[in-house]
């Protein structure tokens, strides 16, 4: 049940109310929801089977279609995505597979950007070898050059915002306005943000997509993903799901409700350090260029403060003078911070993009994205913002102080 639709004094709740409350039922029981753990589930008559069973996700037939627990956690997030309907999948490469098998044919194509995931990069490949469908890649940056990708095929227009990893911003209305008028649906990963950092769908997207094991989940210990959307569409997403079986079990499903609950908390203080952390670094001789929308310089921030809420994200990237081999000694002398990929934990962890997220890209591809070799990618967790700056500022006087960029 959506905010919007909540019984009562007809005021809506703000986020943190609706983190903690869900949709807000006045039914009295546990605190906590039960995990359920039961794969299928007994009926007295063959009439309340086939209810059950064409409930779809919301109903208790057999895990593999829906699940109590599964339903509880994603009604919270629909809840606070502001959406119909949401699936919660195995991983975020999950979801965004599913929405692509569900909106897609053999014959049908997909415009994305160069500044996708790595993995998104890898699943257009492997549908186009194997499912038949065709994609082209355009600059997120260059918004005045995206309809030319555009086909009569085109059937969805694949962005995110903030991009990963250099935090590109994507006017989302600007490229609902565009899909829409040539009848292809807007996709967004929306990880960056968090279901309470950015509402896609009110900016006209059509569908939205999470790696719930990023900020969602919270502290690095689940793998999991997430599809929101009107019911229409999560109704396509869940045959896919149900067919390929990409379901988490319920204990993961509870974990995620439970990490729910404090998301706008975290979410709000990593988003202002990560702020704190980049204004700082804007300033440090070792860095050549900072890449975070919080920033009045970032070429994407008047659109950031139009359409994220709680602030710019809790990621932010840093190329550092001397290329490679600079961000090298800088990521192998962090102490505080750990030298981990993911992000979107209570822990702060760094990358080098071009080993982890975006190494199948190539040199090549990462040159077309806008990814520097010496990029370092920084999730800011719930560490003293004072803390972590004494961390990167001690790894940062590794680098010479002659050094300079190399390409």
């Amino acid at each position: 049940m959506s905010a919007s639709s909540r019984k009562g004094s007809g005021r809506t709740p703000g986020p943190r109310t609706r983190a903690v409350h869900g949709g807000g039922s006045s039914s009295r029981g546990p605190v906590s929801t039960p995990i359920v753990h039961s794969v299928t589930f007994s009926f007295p008559d063959l009439d309340a089977l086939m209810v059950a069973q064409n409930a779809g996700p919301e109903g208790a037939f057999y895990q593999r279609y829906g699940h109590p627990t599964l339903a509880a956690a994603e009604a919270r997030l629909a809840e606070l995505e502001d959406a119909e309907a949401g699936l919660l999948f195995s991983s975020g490469m999950a979801a965004i597979s599913a929405v692509f098998l569900a909106l897609l044919k053999s014959g049908d194509h997909v415009v994305a950007l160069h500044q996708s995931y790595g993995g998104t990069h890898a699943l257009l490949q492997w549908g186009a070898e194997r499912f038949g469908w065709s994609f082209d890649l355009v600059d997120a940056r260059d918004p005045a050059a995206w309809e030319r990708a555009f086909k009569p095929s085109t059937r969805i227009f694949h962005v995110e915002s903030p991009t990963n990893p250099t935090l590109t911003i994507v006017d989302l209305e600007r490229a609902a306005r565009l899909a829409h008028a040539r009848d292809a649906a807007l996709t967004c990963d929306s990880t960056f943000a968090s279901p309470v950092g950015q509402h896609p769908l009110a900016l006209g997207a059509d569908v939205v997509m999470h790696s719930a094991t990023k900020s969602i989940g919270g502290h690095g210990d689940l793998l999991a993903g997430a599809v929101l959307g009107p019911r229409a569409r999560i109704g396509a997403v869940w045959k896919v799901r149900k067919v390929f079986g990409a379901v988490p079990d319920p204990a993961l499903a509870w974990q995620i409700e439970r990490s729910l609950k404090t998301l706008p908390l975290r979410v709000a203080a990593t988003n202002a350090t990560a702020l704190e952390l980049a204004t700082r670094l804007t300033a440090h001789p070792g860095v050549a260029q900072v890449f975070y929308p919080g920033l009045a310089s970032h070429p994407g921030h008047d659109v950031a403060r139009r359409q994220m809420s709680l602030g710019f994200g809790p990621v932010l990237a840093f190329d550092v003078r001397g290329g490679t081999e600079a961000a090298t000694r800088v990521i192998e002398g962090l102490e505080l911070i750990a030298h981990a990929p993911s992000l979107g934990s209570v822990d702060s962890l760094a990358s080098l993009p071009a080993y982890t997220s975006h190494l199948q890209l190539g040199e090549e591809g990462r040159r077309r994205a806008g990814i520097p070799d010496g990029l370092i990618r920084l999730s800011v967790g719930l560490e003293e913002a004072d803390d972590l700056w004494a961390d990167l500022a001690e790894a940062l006087a590794r680098v010479p102080a002659h050094a300079t960029p190399q390409r």
